[in-house]
């Protein structure tokens, strides 16, 4: 055969674009672009992995019960030691130093440190601003506008998408792994990062890459539906293009389902519709395109891993619930010490009234009873509740042993159709024990309002977890201000429980405040804020607030926690027994000035219910529909605390508390609007040169 030479090589500006050739190397640099941010930030997280690696190891496999029984609980006696110990601490003249003369944390470190902490807390409140309307704040905006704008780049960059739209097609198939990255509660994210990276703040993030892969796939379909249109092609009929209009809609459907409105007012359908139409959409993308099927593997390797750290963390535990009132609901699960963290949540199923399949994310209130942490809790704190013999307010139960852990204690607020209804099954089963035992005992007296006190309900329940959980290292800032919203309260009561704990268990062993040595307890101030609607919201968790105070004013500890309630009617100030609890009748304070306050920045906190009430502050607290009493109380009140504050000033005259130089740690949990506020306040004032740290939890879905 004659030699014909080299064939002619056609123009690049001739050549027809190969979509199947070209189209997957811009999947690949889509999933580097990803994949290297993801990686930036797990690097930033290793100081703080490899600190907590024991502790997230131990939280892997879920809860667990201590069968030796050897754990560190703060009882009367650990209180008897604190104060020897603290007699103990002699100096060279031999006399023992109060806490004031012991020196400060922040003195041990040095100028240069703290100066580079101001920094970055400085650039890092930029983050954290929020702006109304969205529920999101200015770092997750970031984070979504740059996925967005690395996807529609490679959609763009040198694809001829009129004529050829398939470059949408395979940047949609290749947000499919991130996007159950970040769905999934059991992931690697979760499991090896800090609580940072808990699905509760990445599930935004999953929402909004969704909603690109959605734009990808819009853009991907209309384009070609308009070239079939133009050169009058059946949309419908052959199977390529009949599959890919078929998953096309059930994106859309899956799209729509997930709005906001939807989520809030129909979560059922919501959920079903996630639940079976997402597979669907992995079939029709299958018979749509063979190119499908690698990109559609990982996540599903995603969700089964999911599946599989879910069996291993369910537990079926014998509870028991307690209805404090018709608003709150409380469920003690005993002999659970280990594998969870106050401030984490657990998925629950209770077994009643055929409600098996139901299951609800409710926030541990309890501190862990283990080796390596304590609680101030133990279960006289829970026999609080009710009439028992054995676990009474007093704490003379057994006195020994597994009997005194306070296990676990969730609170499930009357706000939905299932906590409405376990109200309801407790209030039921409470009645036929009742009228049981009515011929034996007689009416018990209540240690909280003169009432009878409620027996407790046994049930089972089915929970898996834990998960979530405080980002912030709380015993690394010398003051720590915890905000809650109405039931958030059961997110900031379970971390200050732990904090309060630690601080004394440091204490105890002489590495707490002023010891100067790395990785130490260096909390001294607490103030735990927690704003609702009625006086009787307080009687929710007196028992534990209670325990809480007791063990923070134990002879020994160098921790000063203030304790407000922001209540918007008194009509009924029936007496708690809290010790320092303050109570202030009007709106929500001004989180700006909370904050301040706590920073050094603004005057001292004292008296800043009235300032905010009668000079015009606290102008959200009608987001929640917070109504003041008509009755006349709140007026009232307000002018018998005026009188007060001013007698006070005439007999000491006004001091205002010294500037404070050291880290502050603020976590915010409630409704949205009350998490936002702390979020712009921490971000003024972190910007303003001071080192404050942040954390919220929001109650919203």
């Amino acid at each position: 055969m004659a030699d014909t030479g080299t064939p002619p090589v056609i123009p690049t500006e001739f050549q027809q674009y190969n979509s199947y050739a070209e189209d997957p190397k811009w999947q690949i640099k889509f999933t580097i672009a990803w994949t290297s941010v993801l990686a930036f930030f797990a690097l930033l997280a290793v100081p703080a992995i490899v600190r907590g690696r024991r502790k997230w190891l131990a939280e892997a496999f879920g809860v667990s019960e201590d069968w030796r029984g050897r754990y560190a609980r703060l009882d009367d006696k650990e209180t008897e030691v604190l104060d020897a110990v603290e007699k103990e601490k002699k100096s060279c003249c031999g006399r023992t130093h109060g806490t004031h003369e012991i020196h400060s944390p922040l003195e041990s470190r040095r100028k240069s440190q703290i100066v580079l902490a101001r920094l970055v807390s400085a650039l890092g409140s930029v983050f954290y601003w929020s702006p109304p309307g969205i529920g999101l704040n200015a770092g997750q905006l970031v984070l979504i506008a740059g996925y967005a704008a690395a996807a529609l780049a490679c959609i763009c960059t040198s694809a001829p998408l009129i004529s050829n739209s398939n470059r949408a097609g395979f940047l949609a198939l290749a947000q499919l792994p991130p996007i159950f990255l970040l769905a999934s509660k059991n992931s690697l994210l979760s499991l090896l990062l800090p609580p940072f990276f808990a699905y509760t703040r990445l599930n935004p993030l999953h929402r909004w890459a969704s909603r690109t892969m959605f734009i990808a796939a819009v853009i991907h379909g209309a384009l070609w539906i308009r070239n079939h249109l133009e050169w009058n092609i059946k949309i419908l009929g052959e199977q390529k293009e009949t599959s890919g209009v078929a998953a096309l809609g059930v994106l859309t459907v899956i799209v729509l389902s997930s709005l906001r409105p939807v989520r809030v007012w129909a979560w059922g359908f919501f959920y079903w519709v996630h639940f079976l139409a997402v597979p669907a959409f992995f079939i029709t993308a299958c018979y749509h395109t063979i190119y499908a099927a690698p990109w559609i593997i990982p996540p599903i390797a995603f969700y089964a891993f999911d599946l599989l750290m879910r069996a291993c963390r369910f537990r079926i535990k014998d509870a028991r619930l307690i209805r404090v009132d018709n608003q709150m609901t409380l469920i003690h699960i005993p002999d659970c010490d280990a594998g969870f963290r106050a401030g984490q949540h657990l998925r629950v199923r209770v077994f009643f009234g055929g409600r098996v399949f139901e299951s609800h994310p409710l926030s541990i209130i309890s501190a862990p009873a283990t080796s390596s942490t304590t609680t101030c809790l133990r279960m006289g704190d829970v026999g609080a509740y009710f009439n028992d013999d054995n676990e009474n307010g007093n704490g003379s139960g057994n006195g020994s042993g597994k009997g005194e852990t306070p296990g676990i204690l969730l609170g499930a607020r009357a706000v939905g159709g299932w906590t409405r209804a376990l109200n309801q099954y407790a209030e039921r089963q409470e009645r036929e024990q009742e009228q049981e035992q009515a011929a034996d005992d007689g009416p018990s007296t209540s240690t909280l309002d003169n009432e009878r006190l409620p027996a407790p309900v046994p049930v089972q329940v089915m929970f898996d977890g834990p998960y979530g959980g405080c980002s912030l290292e709380l015993t690394e800032y010398e003051r720590v201000l915890l905000i809650a919203g109405g039931s958030g309260a059961t997110f900031a009561i379970g971390v200050l429980d732990e904090l309060v704990a630690a601080c004394l268990a440091a204490a105890r062993t002489g590495t707490g405040t002023g010891a100067g040595e790395k990785g130490t307890t260096k909390t001294r101030k607490i103030h735990f804020v927690w704003c609702t609607r009625s006086f009787g919201s307080i009687r929710w968790f007196a028992p534990l607030l209670r325990a809480i105070a007791r063990a923070a004013s134990a002879p020994g500890s160098h921790i000063s926690l203030r304790m407000t309630v922001f209540v918007t009617c008194m009509c009924a100030p029936e007496e708690v027994g809290i010790p320092g609890l303050e109570i202030r009748v009007g709106s929500r304070p001004e989180m700006g000035r909370l904050v301040g306050a706590l920073a050094g920045l603004c005057e001292d906190e004292q008296g800043l219910a009235l300032d905010d009430r009668l000079g015009g502050g606290g102008s959200s607290s009608g987001e929640e529909g917070e109504e003041l009493c008509g009755c006349g109380c709140v007026e009232e009140a307000l002018a018998a605390q005026v009188k007060e504050r001013e007698d006070v000033e005439k007999e000491a005259g006004r001091v205002p508390e010294a500037r404070f130089e050291g880290a502050l740690g603020v976590c915010a949990s409630g409704p949205e609007g009350l998490t936002r506020e702390a979020a712009n306040a921490v971000a003024r004032y972190a910007g303003r040169g001071r080192e404050v740290g942040l954390h919220t939890e929001v109650y919203a879905v």
